[in-house]
């Protein structure tokens, strides 16, 4: 007689999404890279952001009357930001295309089958990641850099924009690194899916300006500036959360062209 002996160990096809998070947050938090660039990213957003903060401050008694009405402490604070632009979305591509490049992506889809679960793992993990790390450099950049101002009025968190500023901030870096994840599942390579995003955020934008209608204005890093403004809100310009909207748009669109590629390519 046959004894069948109970077992706790899922099939492939039996795998849920809480199970396929937790295999993707343990390969993206095992990685020593991965650790040691988000603690580069918090130290040198916060530091660069105080040392932009003391700058602006100490030509606060040599700037004229029309600059004095346009000063935005809060965005001089968030210029420290600007590393993160660059390597929340290299980590985005990467979290995926690497996968590729070293062929353990074979593996991942044949425990996991259902491959659109796996970009959806990878999104939940990495996006809940990159909003949590921006934040807390958006937050503690913005508090640092107030110290540093000296004579030079600051801003606090209780002043009309300004933790609307903070948050939305933090929360496109996160989108712009979502992003650059929809294009290493587009792209898989590496390297090219790096110049990419290099190419639509940074290059394309200024090629744009060239053209009538100013297109430009809907570029990434264009609509983040007014994000980041508390008080300076460019004309001409999408407001804050409508930058953000279209932002969250480019995402969705990168990521479910994205996943339709996943399931009607070969791994």
């Amino acid at each position: 007689m046959t004894i069948a002996v109970p077992t706790s160990r899922r099939t492939a096809d039996h795998y849920r999404l809480p199970d396929v998070v937790r295999s993707e947050w343990t390969k993206f938090t095992s990685l020593r890279s991965s650790r040691w660039t988000l603690a580069g990213f918090v130290v040198t957003g916060v530091v660069l952001g105080v040392v932009i903060s003391a700058v602006w401050a100490s030509h606060w008694p040599h700037l004229s009357a029309h600059s004095r009405a346009n000063w935005d402490p809060t965005n001089n604070t968030l210029a420290g930001l600007i590393p993160g632009y660059l390597v929340i979305p290299f980590l985005g591509v990467l979290m995926m295309s690497s996968e590729y490049g070293c062929g353990s992506i074979r593996s991942t889809f044949a425990a996991v089958p259902r491959r659109p679960l796996v970009l959806v793992a990878k999104a939940i993990v990495f996006g809940a990641v990159a909003f949590v790390v921006d934040e807390v450099v958006t937050f503690a950049a913005f508090l640092a850099g107030q110290k540093v101002m000296g004579a030079a009025p600051h801003a606090t968190l209780g002043q009309p924009g300004v933790l609307r500023a903070l948050v939305l901030s933090g929360a496109f870096l996160a989108l712009m690194g979502l992003f650059g994840l929809g294009l290493g599942a587009i792209i898989r390579r590496s390297a090219w899916a790096i110049a990419a995003y290099a190419g639509l955020v940074l290059v394309l934008p200024m090629v744009l300006r060239a053209f009538p209608g100013n297109p430009w204005r809907f570029g990434p890093l264009i609509i983040l500036g007014n994000s980041e403004a508390a008080v300076r809100i460019l004309p001409g310009i999408l407001s804050p959360w409508a930058g953000f909207a279209v932002m969250a748009l480019y995402t969705a669109v990168a990521l479910v062209a994205g996943g339709v590629l996943l399931v009607t390519r070969d791994a």
